[in-house]
């Protein structure tokens, strides 16, 4: 997690080829149109076109994001709140994204961290944490972070990625982005999984050289520990931890126990 800050990854959003990989990966999940009602179908009808037109208002900065839309729908328990982008914003999140990612992944993620970031899903987190309870680290405190991608200030979350890219052009254009949501790391932008990350590196950075293995999946922090007490001291470090950089425990979703490596990071 060390080395130099990136200084120039503008190109990397704004090139027609990293906009092409772009619309391609978001081509690949379904979703509804955006507030100006354009479906994928429709964008790609006259794809090349719509990505050069796109690639030169990046490059010359008058591209401006459209309105987004807002749904709401209820599911376990609680209402919930997303945003659709229109298709060429969600274009322009996922390649800003990938020119992001490609410096966090170097600099700012800790090997111990899976999801939201590529190449890291729930199989290899699995993995990881059967390899420390065959260590005979049986006792996990397992804490989920409440709310993780709530109460982030907009100046807070483009601070986030300015840690680790020193681009300006491009933290201008994360301004830009982020001003035209609702809540900056809103559900439904393509850069909340992102900027959730990074709400949370300040906890990894202290516990990157902790006494204990740890093992993040998205937001769900499990710590393995050789006995119940080691447990315990580590649920209250974590607890302390979360609280000192602005977070809280979900205290119904958190626990410390003696799981089997498959129990650990289901949904639900």
């Amino acid at each position: 997690m060390s080395g130099p800050a990136a200084h120039s990854v503008m190109g990397l959003v704004t090139g027609e080829r990293a906009l092409k990989r772009a619309a391609r990966q978001c081509m690949g999940r379904s979703g509804a149109p955006g507030a100006d009602g354009m479906s994928w179908r429709a964008f790609r009808q006259d794809m090349p076109a719509r990505i050069h037109a796109l690639s030169a208002t990046l490059a010359d900065g008058s591209w401006r994001p459209g309105p987004p839309r807002i749904e709401q729908f209820d599911a376990w328990g609680k209402r919930h709140t997303v945003v659709i982008p229109t298709v060429t914003d969600r274009i322009v999140h996922r390649a800003l994204r990938n020119a992001v990612e490609a410096v966090l992944q170097r600099d700012a993620y800790p090997p111990w961290m899976y999801g939201w970031r590529p190449r890291a899903g729930r199989p290899l987190a699995v993995a990881d944490a059967d390899r420390h309870l065959r260590s005979g680290r049986r006792w996990v405190a397992d804490i989920d972070v409440a709310a993780a991608s709530t109460g982030v200030a907009l100046d807070d979350a483009i601070t986030s990625v300015a840690r680790f890219v020193h681009d300006s052009s491009v933290l201008a254009l994360l301004r830009r982005i982020l001003t035209a949501l609702p809540d900056p790391l809103a559900p439904g932008s393509g850069l909340s999984p992102l900027l959730t990350n990074l709400r949370m590196t300040p906890v990894d950075l202290e516990l990157v050289s902790y006494t204990h293995p740890v093992v993040r999946m998205t937001d769900n922090y499990t710590l393995f520990c050789s006995d119940l007490p080691e447990a315990e001291g580590a649920y209250q470090h974590l607890v302390t931890l979360l609280q000192t950089h602005g977070m809280k425990v979900a205290t119904a979703k958190s626990k410390i126990w003696r799981p089997n490596a498959e129990d650990l990071y289901a949904a639900g």
